[in-house]
């Protein structure tokens, strides 16, 4: 289990709160790990709590928002992609 999800885990141990899937995705931010190893982490700190000793770093990496720069280049990229899978189905037909 990396730092990340000790230090947010220990976070809500710390709060008194019982770790739950929805609290560690609250602390962590909705895309920071995949749903799997979200999951995995749990179910050993459940098993086998490991917090960290000391005082933890503060508050998570706070979500940023998308500069439209940002934005831009994601549509683009899916531009691309629709394009290229209209040539795929295109050639199947």
């Amino acid at each position: 289990m990396d730092d990340a999800l000790r230090i947010a885990l220990t976070r809500l141990e710390r709060a008194g709160k019982a770790p739950t899937l929805a609290l560690l995705k609250a602390q962590l931010g909705p895309n920071a790990y995949p749903m799997p190893v979200l999951i995995q982490a749990l179910k050993q700190w459940k098993v086998a709590p490991q917090p960290l000793d000391g005082p933890l770093p503060s508050a998570t990496r706070e979500p940023q928002a998308p500069t439209l720069a940002s934005l831009q280049q994601q549509i683009d990229a899916l531009h691309k992609t629709v394009a290229e899978l209209r040539q795929e189905i295109d050639r199947l037909k």
